[in-house]
């Protein structure tokens, strides 16, 4: 039965993903809602579960994007590992710690993405000072929703 929801929750959040990146975001910005997921499920179920799901995920967005495939795949992985790591030491319970995990994991996933454009592409892959800028608060609001769904999930 956790498989079934573990599938379950994956196609819910490339659902959302999608929901949210291309109908309802205005100018370009909306939230990381893969990343945030990648977050949760690596605070609640530990490295390894947060790092499959985040590859997963993270090949997903490679798939369909015309960048440099793996680079979602390995910021997402890095991402969980870095957070299932830090689960003992940061309260992950609390709304307010997860927006804030949230809101820093944004701008430093961005850069990384940057990065490695800039590495395989040689361009620094950018996609702006308005996301940039806010797209870290609609990921932080969004937060205790996801987290709360990767929580469910772990406890069933």
């Amino acid at each position: 039965m956790r498989i079934i929801e573990g599938f379950l929750f994956f196609l819910a959040g490339l659902f959302f993903h999608w929901l949210l990146a291309t109908r309802l975001s205005f100018g370009g910005i909306s939230p990381h809602v893969l990343l945030l997921a990648t977050l949760g499920a690596a605070a609640w179920s530990g490295p390894v579960g947060g790092q499959l799901l985040g590859f997963s995920w993270g090949l997903c967005l490679d798939a369909v994007s015309g960048h440099v495939f793996g680079a979602n795949a390995l910021g997402f992985t890095l991402a969980a590992y870095c957070v299932g790591q830090l689960r003992r030491q940061m309260d992950v319970a609390s709304p307010p710690s997860q927006a804030v995990v949230a809101a820093a994991a944004v701008p430093l996933y961005t850069v990384f993405y940057g990065l490695v454009g800039q590495v395989f592409e040689h361009r620094f892959l950018w996609p702006g000072w308005t996301p940039f800028l806010f797209d870290p608060i609609f990921t932080a609001l969004l937060a205790p929703f996801v987290f709360k769904a990767a929580r469910r999930l772990e406890k069933q």
